[in-house]
């Protein structure tokens, strides 16, 4: 079987056909190699990052790769470009991205612009698609579901189908972002900085708009969610199932918060009470 990523070592009595570049000891690849070698015809976010790092390394230490377009595709230009760097690293010139390819490329990255897993891969995620990228921001999801409650849990599984279009589009709506359920490069900033912010033990704001109607007892949908979710959230003792509908439940949790705020308790959240939950969750996270 031919291993893609195997190592070779230059015979010594040889002129190399490229200049082997010096670099610094690499750091450890991360993301991890993802078990699939990349070829002509390849396709996605991993494809993407492999351009994207490449581009990256031709401006900081191989000016003569080739410049590439991030579009996620394994093409020609693609390959040519990765055989380029296995000659100017002393890996097996195959056009192929193995394990070892993988690994030197991601590491040389990473020791050079400080690189991780959490690093935009260079292309959107969106539905349909698969792999390590879409599987890390699922997890970064359901770790933000613990405190952004309105955000649905969903099994981590590589796909981005509808419940992680809605957990994209449930985060995007609480933290100024366009709701349209695709992780681009501002989603995907925002997910990673938000996730991090929480781990300091300093959660984000919110900063939810109000709908523009009232919502009551029959409306449905995400920002019922967010209702539910910041009353749980605002509360000492969460009573309410996080789950779309605006039932009686939720209409008597609303007239509460209205009656401890000072607010008219009728249970309908307009313009004065979307704007009082939003600050009193944001307060309790700010307390947590």
């Amino acid at each position: 079987m031919l291993d893609f990523g195997n190592n070779v070592t230059p015979n010594v009595a040889d002129e190399p056909a490229y200049p082997i570049a010096p670099a610094p000891l690499p750091r450890a690849a991360d993301p991890i190699y993802p078990g699939v070698v990349l070829r002509p015809g390849s396709y996605g976010s991993d494809v993407a990052r492999m351009q994207t790092y490449l581009n990256a390394l031709r401006g900081a230490q191989f000016p003569t790769l080739i410049r590439l377009n991030v579009d996620g595709r394994y093409g020609s230009a693609t390959s040519s470009a990765v055989m380029q760097y296995q000659a100017l690293t002393g890996l097996s010139m195959d056009g192929l991205v193995g394990r070892n390819t993988w690994d030197s490329i991601v590491g040389n990255y990473n020791t050079m612009f400080g690189g991780s897993a959490d690093t935009y891969p260079g292309i959107a995620l969106r539905p349909g698609m698969r792999g390590g990228d879409v599987r890390r921001m699922q997890a970064h999801l359901n770790e933000l579901g613990r405190i952004y409650t309105a955000i649905n849990q969903e099994n981590a599984d590589d796909i981005y189908g509808d419940n992680m279009s809605a957990a994209v589009r449930r985060f995007q709506h609480q933290f100024g972002l366009s709701a349209d359920g695709i992780l681009g490069k501002n989603t995907w900033e925002k997910i990673v900085d938000v996730v991090h912010s929480m781990t300091n033990g300093s959660p984000t704001p919110v900063t939810t708009p109000y709908p523009g109607e009232p919502i009551r007892v029959g409306s449905s949908g995400d920002y019922v969610r967010f209702v539910q979710s910041y009353l749980n959230g605002a509360s000492d003792s969460p009573m309410l199932n996080v789950d779309g509908i605006f039932g009686q439940g939720t209409q008597r949790a609303v007239m509460i918060f209205q009656a401890v705020s000072g607010l008219k308790p009728d249970g309908i959240v307009g313009p004065s009470t979307w704007r009082a939950l939003v600050a009193a969750f944001n307060a309790a996270l700010s307390a947590a």
